[in-house]
């Protein structure tokens, strides 16, 4: 399997990498412009990272402000009430995030060294957790969990977005007795798992 094929996304494309990346410099700033409007990005963040469910993301502005721009005709992107539902997963934890950092692939920085190089940012056992979370709110908990590890290294969050929608799909799958899709390559435990061991560097538990 090409690691090329690994590295495309599954639901998300370009367009919406180029709105992600926007709508989390604004939370960085006092005053910034985004999608028409002029926002106070901290206040924004400050909301976000009170906000005690996926629901109650779903009520704050950083969060409609973000889905105003994804779900409409020339992103092309499905307004479907899980794919809402995966945007304020991601709101919720993109909120933690210290920097954007798309060097790698959101799985592969968990793998990374911390700079005193004895451990992963997030070691063997922790990762395995992740991916056997059971419900939004758990996965969603261990991703803010995860990120918060980075720092101030940062997170590829196009990847983690693309990660958590494709997480929720399965996830809507499975709730409605769904077959799931036949390409391993194109399941979220299969990717991240790549990703993950792709730096070949073993943490200590």
């Amino acid at each position: 399997m090409s690691n090329n094929l690994i590295k495309k996304t599954i639901v998300l494309n370009e367009s919406h990498k180029k709105i992600i990346d926007e709508w989390f410099s604004m939370l960085q700033q006092r005053l910034y412009n985004f999608n028409g409007g002029t926002y106070n990005g901290r206040k924004l963040r400050a909301e976000l990272r009170r906000s005690s469910s996926l629901y109650a993301v779903m009520l704050q502005e950083g969060y409609m402000i973000l889905a105003d721009a994804l779900f409409n005709e020339s992103s092309a992107l499905s307004s479907k009430p899980i794919y809402q539902q995966a945007l304020a997963q991601f709101t919720r934890v993109a909120a933690f995030a210290d920097a954007n950092n798309g060097k790698e692939a959101f799985a592969a920085q968990l793998s990374e060294r911390v700079k005193s190089g004895e451990r992963n940012f997030l070691s063997c056992l922790r990762f395995e957790q992740l991916l056997a979370s059971q419900t939004p709110e758990e996965f969603c908990i261990r991703l803010i969990r995860a990120v918060k590890m980075r720092g101030e290294k940062g997170v590829n969050l196009f990847s983690l977005a693309d990660g958590i929608f494709l997480w929720m799909q399965e996830w809507h799958d499975r709730q409605q007795n769904l077959p799931r899709n036949t390409d391993p390559f194109k399941r979220l435990s299969v990717r991240w798992a790549m990703d993950y061991n792709s730096t070949k560097k073993q943490s200590k538990e």
